[in-house]
């Protein structure tokens, strides 16, 4: 086979690594649970024995959540005081200031020393503010000048397209799987992998996400290439999984198809009873396959499961593990523009130092509500903004679960996001402090970034503009209130997290932890100096008190930076997105969400995020609507008439003949109870 030099991973066996545990993160656990304790030592246990439904581990919990609601508490008296309160008391004769994103601008005549150093250090926290701004605004300009070529040699690097799903329905399977078809990244030189999180119905959805995949791609679900048992993380320590492969087409372009495997996660037959048999959480999904790249990386003994997909891989998609040296995560509701993988592929090859990298998300579903108006200008912002700012540092500190691609090794062989570190740490199951549940339950994708910071400090997470998707965002409050919890709560921990990062870059004499820093106590006090900020409107409109020239400069910066780069851009648009998220957007991200999550820190549920059937269909009628798809009957939302999809050799529609896969050796392990499996899923199917 013809591969080009240096994209190969030469595969030697190393001894697995011992990972121990961090003694500063036991110290840090140790450290907030005497602080808890001591911020609720006026709550008794006692106190919770109305509560009976409450283990130990739940009180603990409750516990450190308040804690850190005082904190944040002692932090926005602290800001009002000395922003707002003190100088009113100090220097009441003179004083005029006003709340500017995060500062106060505060004119002082009076020769009081106090007074004078109160006006330092406002006068300090607005340039500081000021200067954030306009870097961040500099770094997002860069941006606008530079654009990338698109040249052949940069597409022949093999690519696998990880796609998890839970729940979606038809409609946002297709739309997802149509666009990484759709690319224009070479057919031969990408795989999508999906992995299905168990055997669930989606609320309003005709038939578990499983069998809609299938009825999509048009395998038959009751013939896998096998079963195979698993580990897993959560409350089951294993898990079975079957395996489908093939070719989905299109009709009108003979040299366009999509070449594809399935991992359905089914479940053990104990969970029957069960409406989410098999559903371990996005986090088990993503292990299945880093933990197979560690394995086959390592040259370690494979699991039976690691052994068919590797097969399949060679065989059926004719792309051999060990060529494969990039991994693309998207979730299964995004839509990938056609040249986002190219662009993404052309960063990584245009730097070495490159260890993962981001696009932008945009927002698909704009004008279904006043929920998602408000979203538009808020992902554009994060993104020309926060993230090309971050980028700059080669720091993104979020690498989004639904847009984002990763190296899996080096040019000198080194293991990246399959080395043990990465791999032990991310796995941990272990998971008994607030904390920790926010970092891995809420905030897995966020958390694995984290973990790539700590392991590889001399290599670059970046953020690459023209690589671009759409999602579907929240629609309702209710969503939005149960989605941001769980982003905000859980950015807030890796906050901390990353707080302990060794070796953070430093650009320009600006700190990358000291901007984290920043970011965490803008956090806290959020809500708090929104409320300032008002109170100060009102007094200067209904009670005469004049602004300093220096508040409506850093006003004016403030807004001006942010309007910038789409006016740059000729973004027009989005002029009015701006109006729109400043009168409705700012009350809702600033006040509301921020003081919802922090009350509900102590709650790690999806919410109202991922509805499922009240009732689920089990896996018998799964499989016998897997026979009836299989006879004619499609679903409403497939478009059949430009797809085509072939899961043989002997497809009658005329497509490339495949050759056949290889089953798992018997001398693999995990091959003797992969037999045993399919009879015990067979029973339980029954």
């Amino acid at each position: 086979m013809d591969v080009r030099q240096g994209s190969v991973i030469q595969i030697t066996r190393v001894s697995e690594t011992v990972v121990r545990d961090d003694t500063n993160e036991k110290a840090c656990i140790s450290t907030c649970w005497a602080f808890s304790r001591l911020v609720t030592l006026y709550v008794p246990d006692a106190y919770f024995e109305w509560r009976s439904d409450w283990s130990k581990e739940r009180r603990q919990d409750w516990r450190e959540k308040v804690s850190i609601c005082f904190v944040m508490m002692l932090f926005s008296i602290t800001f009002i005081g000395v922003g707002g309160l003190l100088p009113y008391f100090v220097c009441a004769e003179n004083e005029v200031f006003q709340k500017i994103e995060g500062g106060v601008s505060v004119e002082f005549n009076n020769e009081n020393m106090t007074c004078q150093l109160l006006s330092i250090l406002m006068y300090s926290i607005m340039m500081i503010i000021s200067l954030v701004l306009v870097v961040q605004c500099l770094c997002s300009l860069l941006y606008v000048v530079r654009r990338q070529p698109h040249i052949q040699e940069n597409e022949t690097s093999r690519v696998i397209v990880m796609v998890p799903c839970y729940n979606e329905g038809t409609k946002e399977l297709q739309k997802t799987i149509d666009s990484v078809l759709n690319t224009t990244y070479p057919s031969e030189n990408k795989v999508l992998l999906v992995v299905a999180d168990g055997i669930v119905t989606g609320a309003g959805e005709p038939a578990p996400t499983p069998q809609l995949i299938a009825t999509l791609l048009g395998y038959d679900i009751t013939e896998p290439i096998g079963m195979f048992d698993c580990t897993s993380i959560g409350n089951h320590d294993r898990n079975r999984a079957r395996l489908y492969c093939g070719e989905y087409r299109r009709n009108d372009r003979n040299d366009i198809f999509l070449r594809y495997m399935v991992i359905v996660k089914c479940g053990l037959p104990r969970e029957s009873p069960d409406p989410k048999p098999g559903n371990r959480g996005k986090r088990d999904s993503q292990l299945l396959i880093i933990g197979m790249l560690n394995r086959f990386h390592h040259g370690r003994t494979l699991t039976g499961l690691d052994q068919a997909v590797i097969d399949v891989l060679q065989t059926r998609c004719l792309m051999p593990l060990e060529t494969v040296k990039y991994l693309m995560a998207i979730d299964a509701d995004t839509k990938v523009d056609r040249d986002s993988i190219s662009n993404m592929i052309y960063s990584m090859k245009n730097d070495n130092k490159i260890l993962a990298l981001c696009g932008e998300t945009r927002v698909e579903n704009k004008t279904d509500s006043w929920v998602t108006w408000i979203q538009v200008f808020e992902y554009y912002t994060n993104h020309h903004m926060k993230k090309a700012f971050e980028s700059v540092f080669g720091c993104v500190t979020c690498l989004p679960g639904c847009f984002t691609m990763y190296r899996l090794f080096k040019e000198d062989n080194s293991r990246l996001l399959s080395c043990d570190e990465v791999y032990i740490r991310y796995a941990k199951n272990n998971i008994q402090s607030l904390h920790e549940k926010n970092l891995f339950h809420l905030g897995e994708d966020r958390m694995l970034t984290t973990l790539l910071l700590k392991t590889f400090p001399g290599m670059k997470l970046s953020f690459v503009p023209e690589a671009i998707c759409y999602t579907v965002v929240p629609k309702s409050l209710s969503v939005l209130l149960s989605q941001r919890r769980r982003w905000i709560n859980s950015t807030f921990h890796n906050l901390l997290e990353l707080l302990c990062v060794k070796n953070m870059p430093t650009v320009c004499c600006i700190s990358m932890k000291a901007l984290i820093a920043l970011d965490l106590v803008a956090t806290l006090i959020l809500p708090a100096s929104l409320v300032y900020f008002f109170v100060n409107i009102y007094v200067t409109l209904f009670l005469g008190t004049a602004l300093s020239k220096t508040s409506l400069i850093v006003l004016g910066i403030s807004i001006g930076v942010q309007a910038l780069p789409f006016i740059v851009r000729s973004d027009v648009t989005y002029y009015g997105w701006f109006i729109i998220y400043l009168i409705a957007g700012v009350p809702v991200f600033y006040f509301i969400l921020p003081l919802y999550s922090f009350s509900k820190m102590d709650d790690f549920s999806w919410g109202a995020t991922r509805q499922v059937a009240a009732v689920g269909m089990n896996c018998h009628d799964m499989e016998v609507n897997g026979h009836d798809t299989e006879a004619g009957t499609t679903d409403s939302h497939v478009d059949n008439n430009n797809i085509r999809r072939t899961t043989s050799s002997t497809d009658p529609h005329g497509s490339r003949h495949l050759p056949p896969c290889e089953s798992v050796p018997a001398t693999s392990p995990g091959a003797s109870e992969a037999a045993m499996d399919v009879e015990l899923f067979n029973e339980f199917m029954k």
